[in-house]
């Protein structure tokens, strides 16, 4: 019985843990990551300025505001890092992606680039590689 309780506490630290390191992710992070799931998911949420996305050698559109994309981003996506130039946070990484546009499917690396304002940071574009 001590065994379990013992094994209920662990599994209730670690699942409670895992929550804390997400609410502290750093902001880019947390910026990018609304953005993808927004998109993602169609809903929209967390999506916030017009972006776009390279694929290849070709260039779509992503419109949050009329709720459109000429791309679509296939979910799930992961393993997102800071990219930073001189100190300054410029993107996101993002290890693994899947991105449908102009009727083909394009599956790898990316790199999300950022502006930021006011401690507040906004995806510009999305290259996939």
């Amino acid at each position: 019985m001590r065994r379990v309780i013992l094994t209920v506490v662990v599994l209730t630290a670690l699942v409670g843990s895992v929550g804390l390191a997400w609410a502290q992710a750093p902001a880019p992070i947390q910026a990018v990551q609304a953005y993808l799931l927004g998109w993602g998911k169609g809903t929209w949420e967390g999506v916030i300025g017009k972006a776009t996305v390279k694929v290849g050698d070709k260039t779509y559109a992503i419109d949050p505001e009329a709720k459109k994309a000429d791309a679509e981003l296939v979910l799930p996506f992961k393993g997102l890092t800071t990219v930073r130039d001189k100190g300054k946070v410029t993107g996101v990484s993002v290890e693994s992606i899947t991105v449908k546009a102009g009727g083909e499917e394009k599956k790898g690396k990316a790199t999300v680039s950022l502006d930021e304002k006011d401690g507040k940071f906004t995806v510009t574009a999305i290259t996939v590689e």
